[in-house]
């Protein structure tokens, strides 16, 4: 997959899920009123990819890390999260979703 299209599939899922149209994020970041809806339109369909300084300004507004916007894979994003959570508490956390995962029903086929 290419960049510009993950980068289009993840501005719109985290666009969405904040609730927000695409007219009210363009404004929040700064565009014109007047070109803010079809500039976002156009960074969410891959016809144009947003510049750096502006998916920072994206992910600071969606309050997403900048870097989850280039993760092509749900293993990816899993990666970037954990990388998030500080040292000390890694393993704790690490350990309890492994348990999690060992005392769950196992699928049925």
């Amino acid at each position: 997959m290419k960049l510009e299209a993950v980068i289009a599939a993840r501005l719109k899922e985290a666009r969405e899920a904040s609730g927000m149209s695409q007219q009210a994020l363009g404004v929040a970041v700064g565009i014109e009123e007047e070109t803010a809806k079809v500039r976002i339109h156009q960074y969410e369909h891959g016809k144009h990819a947003p510049p750096f300084q502006m998916l920072e300004r994206l992910a600071k507004e969606l309050n997403r890390p900048l870097a989850w916007f280039v993760c092509p894979s749900d293993e990816q994003e899993l990666h970037l999260s954990l990388s998030a959570i500080p040292s000390n508490t890694r393993a704790v956390v690490l350990n309890s979703l492994l348990e999690s995962l060992k005392n769950r029903p196992p699928k049925s086929t």
